[in-house]
């Protein structure tokens, strides 16, 4: 053997099968409203089994996984899940959206649903992206009431792992506005005449007077 043939040995052409019924299952899929990149894949499998009259087993599973993805009842899930998505889960994916934006996980899919109002994430997408413990932290975040609603007192906690200013330890705000969005929700707070943003988790209520 060359050594041109010991460093770049002859590729084994890859295994191939007949595939029962295949040129009428083409058919078939092919009356589908397939999306775009799946029908040139298939339009790419049923010309290879036209001029080859085989496929390869990797091949066989992709055409049997599309048929089952076109398949009427899945078919049938993926509008249900579209209509349901669209009346009851749109919001909660933009709020996981939104936080994600500013990370660098789920990017793309946070950008279409964060700019497309008629994008529909798969239902695995959706999950993914809303049921893990950070885009759990973000919806309460964003849902619950304010800890500290506007108008009400507050006062800085003196913790250096919050507040790394000490200035503003145990000093008294006054809550101006409240900040639904991220992992914790936040607010803005007059502290001796400065407006200063802290998440919430840096406050505590105002100690009551005694009467």
């Amino acid at each position: 053997m060359s050594h041109w043939h010991q460093m770049y040995p002859k590729r084994q052409r890859s295994e191939r099968v007949e595939v029962p019924n295949g040129e009428a299952r083409f058919e078939a899929l092919m009356t589908k409203e397939l999306k775009e990149g799946d029908r040139k894949f298939a339009e790419s499998m049923q010309k290879q089994l036209k001029d080859q009259g085989k496929l390869s087993p990797k091949q066989v599973e992709c055409l049997d996984r599309m048929e089952q993805r076109y398949s009427p009842a899945s078919v049938l899930k993926r509008q249900q899940w579209e209509m349901s998505y669209k009346a009851e889960h749109r919001s909660t994916a933009l709020i996981c959206a939104n936080y994600y934006i500013t990370t660098m996980y789920f990017r793309d899919l946070s950008l279409k649903i964060g700019s497309d109002e008629n994008f529909v994430p798969t239902e695995k997408q959706f999950n993914a992206l809303t049921k893990n413990k950070y885009a759990q932290k973000a919806i309460i975040a964003a849902t619950a009431p304010p800890a500290f609603p506007i108008g009400s007192l507050c006062k800085v906690r003196a913790n250096f792992n919050l507040v790394s200013n000490p200035k503003l330890h145990d000093q008294m705000g006054l809550v101006v506005a409240n900040h639904a969005k991220g992992l914790y929700a936040s607010s803005t707070i007059l502290v001796n005449g400065e407006n200063v943003k802290l998440e919430d988790r840096c406050l505590k209520a105002a100690a009551k007077k005694k009467k």
